[in-house]
């Protein structure tokens, strides 16, 4: 058992949020590529709350900081230290170079190349720990060898609970420059004098029948601002300020909403809760073509009383098909 190479970025820029391997072009023709859901971008799915792969591709769910990648290929499964990492998942790769390289979202390869010792199917481990505090920048680790056997797609450790927190909808409500006042009354963002509580409130104002029910029917000064925040749930009293309150209310509970509004703050709920966790159920059946669902919950280290939902979320926003023999990935 050996490591066979190792290719680093400590300053690593992610294009779009995505951290991006890809096999080395060659100029001279690589082998052509499956065309089935494997190619990258087949699918409508993202990269998922970690990393999903394919033929040719691996992305990863960065934040936009720059970030510090490792990769590595080895002959034969390297050791793993799970309690060094926050979030770790295991996932097949194709590459049809037997090379690979960092690279954007948008196009374009970095210069370093990294020989992976053969073309073939590969094992990938993609480990991710903060560095810091929590503001996106990230530690990655990829470590690459031959696989041995066809497998699908593993979580292997989680932080944070697979489905998210749902989208109050607060922002949509009102407004992006409301929800801003909330940053700085909670004492985020650039030091701010007392004095900015009765400074006049600058930006798009929210409905007056939204501000009439939260009970702030004017809006004139931040201080009116942060009383409707306060009205909302979205800020909460504490000591002589305010602070963000973790999990606010939804909207939809709060106020008496058109039908319309509703149901669009409703399905975004749905949208955010379930849209990274899709990503790596579609990865799962790209790979299985089609995949079981029995075993979902564990492949995803997600709660089964999550597994039904997500199904119905990811074939209603046609990311699946459902059948007697599985799940399938579709493509766009």
């Amino acid at each position: 058992m050996g490591i066979l190479g190792i290719l680093e970025d400590t300053d690593y820029l992610p294009d779009f949020g995505t951290l991006v391997v890809r096999d080395r072009f060659d100029p001279e023709g690589l082998p052509a590529a499956r065309a089935d859901v494997l190619h990258e971008l087949a699918t409508r799915a993202l990269p998922g709350a970690l990393a999903t792969a394919g033929d040719g591709w691996l992305h990863g769910s960065a934040g936009d900081p720059p970030q510090q990648v490792r990769l590595e290929a080895h002959d034969t499964e390297p050791p793993s230290d799970l309690d060094a990492w926050a979030d770790v998942v295991r996932t097949p790769f194709r590459s049809r170079s037997g090379r690979v390289a960092l690279g954007l979202v948008s196009g374009g390869e970095e210069d370093d190349t990294l020989d992976l010792g053969r073309s073939g199917l590969f094992d990938v481990r993609v480990s991710r720990r903060p560095i810091g505090d929590d503001d996106g920048e990230d530690e990655w680790l990829a470590q690459f060898w031959p696989a041995t056997a066809k497998s699908l797609p593993r979580w292997v450790k989680r932080t944070h609970p697979a489905v998210r927190s749902a989208d109050p909808g607060w922002r949509m409500v009102l407004g992006y420059h409301c929800m801003e006042v909330a940053w700085f009354a909670s004492g985020h963002g650039p030091h701010r004098t007392a004095s900015w509580y009765d400074e006049p409130f600058v930006g798009h104002r929210p409905d007056p029948d939204v501000r009439a029910q939260l009970g702030a029917p004017t809006l004139t000064t931040n201080r009116d601002a942060v009383t409707l925040l306060l009205s909302a749930g979205v800020l909460a009293p504490e000591d002589d300020g305010c602070r963000l309150v973790e999990h606010p209310p939804p909207a939809t509970d709060r106020l008496a909403l058109p039908a319309d509004l509703a149901t669009r703050l409703t399905e975004d709920a749905v949208r955010t809760r379930y849209t990274r966790l899709a990503a790596d159920l579609v990865s799962i059946a790209a790979w299985g073509n089609p995949c079981p669902v029995d075993d979902l919950a564990d492949r995803l280290l997600a709660a089964p009383d999550d597994i039904p939902p997500l199904l119905a979320y990811a074939e209603s926003d046609k990311l699946i098909h459902r059948d007697e023999d599985g799940v399938r990935a579709l493509l766009r």
